[in-house]
């Protein structure tokens, strides 16, 4: 078991237990403790999901005891004038964009996230690069027409 990724998933039920959503904690640390990085599906739906809603509109378990509500994540092309930003999506993955739900404690900066589980140095940063794109490509397939 992956220290990093067992001690983000620690951080993730300390927050739930605090937010007093003990039964779903466990469920969703368990999950995060055993998940591998397969695709950008499995990833968002591993990771995302529990905010973002398994149909990444918003909607996901979280949602309700955050400050700051998920965004729909299948109108970001619609939002940015019909064109994925690309590079806008992986920068927020990555190191949070100025996203105010992305800076807290609550809501981990995937692009470190992903380089801790990865190892350190090249390896790390290599992990993490191939999750980020997984998960960029994988949002760029649900943008509503």
């Amino acid at each position: 078991m992956n220290r990093l990724r067992l001690n983000a998933s620690l951080s993730l039920f300390a927050f739930l237990v605090a937010a007093n959503l003990t039964a779903p904690a466990i469920a969703i640390a368990e999950t995060l403790v055993d998940t591998g990085h397969s695709s950008g599906q499995e990833l968002f739906q591993e990771r995302c999901a529990i905010c973002h809603g398994i149909d990444a509109t918003g909607n996901g378990p979280m949602a309700q005891v955050l400050k700051v509500p998920p965004a729909d994540l299948t109108g970001i092309s619609k939002r940015a004038g019909g064109i994925f930003p690309a590079a806008r999506v992986a920068e927020i993955i990555t190191f949070g964009g100025n996203v105010a739900a992305h800076g807290t404690q609550t809501m981990p900066v995937w692009g470190k996230v992903f380089s801790d589980e990865g190892g350190r140095g090249k390896r790390g940063a290599a992990s993490s690069r191939r999750a980020v794109v997984a998960l960029k490509r994988y949002l760029e397939t649900i943008q509503k027409k």
